[in-house]
């Protein structure tokens, strides 16, 4: 199933301009979709050789910071920040706050950390989002309903997926 989420997510990037992003995600949340992906997983063997789901990873490391707060008031805050790699940019701004970087999301040549093939959704162009995969999480029983409310975060690039998942 997550291999699955995964080459899925390989079709993402900043749907502003561009209208394949858009028809990506609404295909992810599709129910005939997943339906037809639902067949695709067999829990007695892995996928076979003969199929094709595109690759796709981000670059992961430890450089990502969590906080995950739950008052008593039934408000919950879940905020994730990365600085992709340890000292982000390296730039500092003059107040001291460690600047981000975040142009290791996008994709391109030679600069990610497996060097994967760019992939045209999510290529760097002026005042594009590039796509993360910081996944803040929150969970709550449905309105009206009593129960346990969770929140959690996740770091590791292409890991955080699994992670939140087995929690």
């Amino acid at each position: 199933t997550l291999k699955i989420a995964l080459s899925l997510a390989s079709n993402l990037g900043d749907p502003s301009d561009d209208v394949s992003v858009t028809h990506a995600a609404e295909g992810m949340l599709s129910k005939s979709e997943a339906n037809t992906l639902r067949q695709l997983i067999n829990d007695s063997q892995s996928f076979s050789s003969d199929l094709r789901l595109p690759h796709f990873s981000v670059e992961s490391g430890p450089a990502a910071s969590q906080v995950l707060v739950m008052g008593p008031d039934d408000f919950i805050v879940a905020l994730v920040s990365s600085l992709n790699r340890p000292f982000g940019s390296g730039i500092i701004t003059p107040s001291g706050v460690l600047l981000n970087s975040q142009m290791l999301d996008f994709s391109w040549q030679n600069k990610t950390m497996n060097h994967s093939i760019p992939r045209p959704q999510n290529l760097i162009q002026p005042r594009k989002r590039p796509l993360s995969f910081l996944l803040p999480t929150i969970v709550r029983p449905s309105e009206g309903m009593c129960g346990t409310y969770l929140s959690l975060g996740a770091n590791s690039g292409d890991k955080a997926l699994s992670s939140i998942v087995q929690v």
